[in-house]
């Protein structure tokens, strides 16, 4: 049995326990162990206010505001209550399920401290995602991690392999070591997947604040885990876990950067869950046409069968859909007639998001001479990201100096992207755009949803596309690209000249000039993207290389 704990968890946007790729992630993960009927459990946080609901202004200001939603409906309450120290304070905790049933059924199981009779301080840890960096965030990690270990003990799960995605659950080991008292024997039980090379997904403690919040649990020294003053979470991780994996390729050579002192470094590369993010339009021709798809996605290397004009008249459908939404939304007028860009995540400095904007001379030029072009932008800045929120602002500036000067450059921001959005953006569009700085893409994964719906990518040879990227086939790269072992930063000026140098003279005129080249690359893109970049795939990898159990 799998116990699988992530701190965020992307179902459906009715439960907003997700903020974002790692979230989503996780959801599709445990739709694969459904479908494949692997034996895990997952363990979570349940948010009362969830992430944020994000409003523009018209001057593109984000407002954040609290998302409450109706758990009840949703997850059942179990009649079960196990009790973890915060510091001095015995507090209780309940927990919430909510099943997948597929082939197998996986259980979630939702944490919560926000019960009568505990602490109020306590109590706010179930009101946010990611809200605090501080005494919340690690009071909500002791919560995950030892509250965890305790409810899966309280349920009697017989647990083989833990599972800790990113160090939010880190102090799962301090449960562990109080059980088996060795170190060894809590390494033969764990394994650790870092998610990213940026800082803010390693989270670091003062050790003093981390004996006072666990001074009743002292079967850990502390100092011993100390380096500078501070408790890396991601180290600790780490040095209990028997197998640490990076999530693609090039991220296995930047994490060993980041962590030299790790042994060994595994890599699995992330996938998607094909049949939540394939289009009913896409899903009704691989029916036909590709028969055991959906059951089988290495069968997709077959889509070749798939009549040229067939699969554009089904792209073109779901396009207009997308103009429409956008039309809807917004004043953008687009046109279903006119070359699309999507460019959908995280807004953050290192994924430059807003990197296609930095010349807009050039841009309009493009538009004018080769041909209109549309860009969809969608994404939220974390509520604290004020370098974020400067960008979503930027884009709004932009938009407003495009508008004055040409009609052949459209440009438009759709706020509070999640799951149903996403479902339509990476269908709809012509290309998925993703130009993040290297090497700080660990893998990516909405450019694979892209590809498997036969829209092409057009990203920096990084995370995942450095490993699936076919230059001309089923997409293009942005600069160089490097070996695995170069993480050197990619530079701006050279990324932005290939960018638009391939968007004037390859993409735009095989979009517009030559249809069916066009389409075999939509084909060629389904085929190398949708057969391998699956969590299908990806969940067989953890079970072989990471955990290294049978499926019984």
């Amino acid at each position: 049995m799998i116990a699988y704990f992530v701190m965020e968890l992307g179902l459906e946007d009715s439960m907003p326990t997700y903020s974002g790729g790692l979230g989503i992630l996780a959801g599709d993960t445990l739709y694969s162990y459904a479908d494949m009927d692997i034996p895990a459990v997952c363990i979570t946080l349940l948010y009362k206010k969830g992430y944020t609901l994000q409003k523009i202004t018209s001057q593109g200001m984000q407002l954040d505001f609290d998302v409450p939603w109706d758990y009840k409906r949703y997850l059942r309450r179990l009649d079960l209550e196990v009790e973890v120290f915060f510091g001095d304070k015995r507090q209780k905790v309940i927990c919430w399920e909510y099943w997948l049933r597929s082939k197998g059924n996986v259980r979630i199981l939702f944490l919560d401290a926000d019960v009568e009779g505990n602490d109020p301080e306590i109590r706010k840890l179930n009101g946010k995602l990611y809200f605090d960096d501080g005494i919340y965030r690690l009071r909500q990690e002791i919560l995950l991690g030892i509250g965890g270990y305790r409810v899966l003990k309280a349920l009697g799960y017989p647990i083989h392999v833990y599972h800790m995605n990113e160090s939010h659950s880190a102090f799962l080991v301090v449960e562990l070591l109080k059980e088996f008292s060795s170190p060894e024997e809590v390494k033969k039980r764990c394994v650790f997947t870092t998610h990213t090379p940026v800082p803010a997904g390693h989270d670091r403690f003062p050790v003093d604040v981390i004996k006072e919040e666990l001074k009743a649990y002292d079967n850990i020294d502390w100092d011993k885990e100390t380096v500078d003053g501070f408790v890396n979470l991601s180290v600790l991780a780490s040095r209990y876990s028997d197998k640490v994996n990076a999530v693609s390729h090039k991220h296995l050579y930047v994490t060993q950067n980041i962590f030299p002192d790790i042994a060994s470094v595994e890599y699995v590369t992330n996938g998607v869950y094909h049949k939540r993010w394939i289009h009913k339009e896409i899903q009704e021709l691989f029916d036909e046409y590709i028969p055991g798809w959906d059951e089988n996605p290495i069968l997709l290397q077959k889509a070749y069968d798939i009549p040229s004009e067939i699969l554009l008249k089904a792209h073109n459908r779901i396009k207009s859909e997308l103009v429409n939404l956008v039309n809807k939304e917004t004043d953008a007028s687009f046109s279903d007639d006119v070359f699309t860009i999507g460019i959908a995540r995280r807004i953050t400095p290192y994924k430059r998001n807003d990197l296609i904007l930095r010349d807009i001379d050039r841009l309009i030029h493009i538009g004018e001479r080769v041909g209109e072009i549309q860009i969809i932008f969608a994404g939220k800045a974390h509520p604290k990201d004020t370098m974020g929120k400067e960008m979503i602002k930027r884009i709004f500036e932009t938009m407003k100096i495009i508008r004055e000067r040409t009609k052949a450059l459209k440009i438009t921001f759709l706020e509070n992207y999640g799951i149903e959005m996403a479902k339509l953006l990476i269908a709809g569009c012509d290309v998925w755009l993703n130009n993040p700085k290297r090497p700080l893409e660990a893998c990516g994964t909405s450019g694979m949803k892209a590809g498997m719906n036969g829209v092409l990518n057009f990203s920096t040879w990084d995370g995942w596309w450095l490993e699936g990227g076919i230059e001309g086939v089923n997409g293009w790269g942005i600069g160089p690209k490097p070996s695995w072992q170069d993480i050197s930063e990619s530079k701006d000026e050279e990324d932005l000249e290939d960018l638009y140098s391939k968007l004037a003279y390859i993409i735009m005129p095989t979009y517009y000039r030559h249809e069916d080249q066009w389409v075999k690359l939509m084909k060629n893109s389904i085929a190398t993207i949708g057969a391998y970049f699956n969590t299908h795939r990806m969940v067989s990898e953890y079970i072989s290389k990471v955990y290294k159990i049978g499926l019984r």
